[in-house]
């Protein structure tokens, strides 16, 4: 049975294709499994890694290598590829899901700083709006000088994971006299030879939960759990904004969020289109801006892939169940108003029901059945 959660300044391994499918080293409380690189590259050993490291008692938790350099888009895919990965070979939602950053094959860190960041919180925002904690690795010297750590720490609390080694070799123990003095540290990586092991050793500064990562403070949690918060969208809105902080959140003009748009705060519950993301705030709209922690983003997986499950509420009276994915198709059976069907897919605007009709596949036109989140 794997841990849910690791006490501070406990010791951590990460692994690869490198390492043995076999995860227990001596002293080791957690493990960090390569899931992927890039968008086309699985690590052949994940899934068995992640399994040992769970029937070995260790907390696990993922990383993908990253190739994007200081592209959003890029990172923005990666990220969406690391996730279904992880969630495919059994990293828990709620625990931790890292973008390693670094140069190397495939990925240049010598874009500018404030565009790699950029690039580096799209990632991060795609991991926490998929139920996992985000992380970004990188070498001390990086963070420090080709990423605006004050920005990810701002838009993400501790949330770094750095690697910093006092001598090359073997090391048994952290020795905090050579720790990298940063903001944000939630874990230390102090050498790649882990008490001999040829293994990289960490050292967590932060009690380490696997939980949901999708509350958004613990001033707002019961709010949040407590609410309905699960507004109905079109198939084709990729994700909505949900205000969540209980006095409301304030629009803000640019996403440096020095300027409210109004005095009057937009109300806990009230829902908006998401647009993107930049420096931590969530736009929603032209020159209008949410600060990230004021508000509970949802992602609709039915927007981004066309064959994910989705639960789908009947919004318009009249609404049937069609033969054929288009506009003239046959009428099959009624769908009751507010009725929730489960949906199996889609074909362009048209939901696939999950119910087959005497065999064969029904359908029902997307604009009647928004997609619950």
């Amino acid at each position: 049975m794997s841990n849910s959660n690791v006490s501070k300044k406990s010791y951590g391994v990460d692994v690869s294709s490198y390492q043995s499918t076999t995860v227990n080293y001596a002293g080791a409380k957690f493990a960090f499994v390569k899931v992927t690189e890039g968008t086309g590259y699985v690590s052949p050993k994940a899934e068995a890694q992640i399994k040992s490291a769970k029937a070995h008692g260790l907390m696990v938790m993922g990383y993908f290598y990253a190739n994007h350099s200081d592209s959003v888009s890029k990172a923005t895919e990666e990220a969406k590829y690391a996730v279904a990965k992880a969630k495919a070979y059994g990293i828990p939602v709620g625990s931790y899901l890292t973008d390693d950053w670094e140069q190397g094959s495939g990925n240049s860190v010598n874009g500018g700083a404030s565009a790699n960041t950029d690039a580096v919180l799209a990632a991060m925002q795609v991991i926490k709006e998929a139920g996992y904690k985000p992380l970004i690795y990188s070498s001390a010297f990086n963070l420090r000088n080709h990423l605006s750590l004050s920005r990810i720490v701002k838009s993400f609390g501790t949330c770094v994971w750095v690697a910093s080694y006092k001598v090359s070799g073997r090391q048994d123990y952290a020795d905090f006299g050579y720790f990298p003095v940063m903001d944000g540290v939630a874990i230390w990586q102090f050498t790649d030879n882990y008490r001999g092991f040829n293994v990289d050793g960490n050292i967590n500064l932060i009690e380490l939960k696997n939980s949901s990562a999708n509350h958004v403070t613990k001033s707002t949690n019961k709010t949040v759990e407590s609410l309905s918060l699960n507004p109905v969208v079109k198939w084709n809105i990729g994700s909505v904004a949900v205000v969540a902080n209980s006095k409301g959140a304030y629009v803000y003009t640019s996403s440096k969020l020095d300027k409210q748009e109004s005095s009057k705060p937009k109300p806990l519950g009230s829902v908006w289109q998401v647009f993107g993301f930049e420096n931590g705030a969530v736009r929603v709209g032209k020159d209008q801006y949410f600060d990230g922690r004021a508000v509970y983003v949802k992602a609709n997986p039915i927007a981004y892939n066309d064959n994910k499950h989705a639960v789908a509420k009947i919004v318009l009276p009249h609404t049937h169940a069609l033969d054929a994915p288009k506009a003239d198709a046959g009428k099959v059976y009624g769908l009751e108003l507010n009725s929730k069907v489960e949906i199996q897919g889609r074909v362009g605007r048209f939901l696939k029901i999950k119910e087959l009709h005497k065999g064969k596949q029904v359908y029902v036109t997307g604009n009647r059945a928004y997609i619950v989140l």
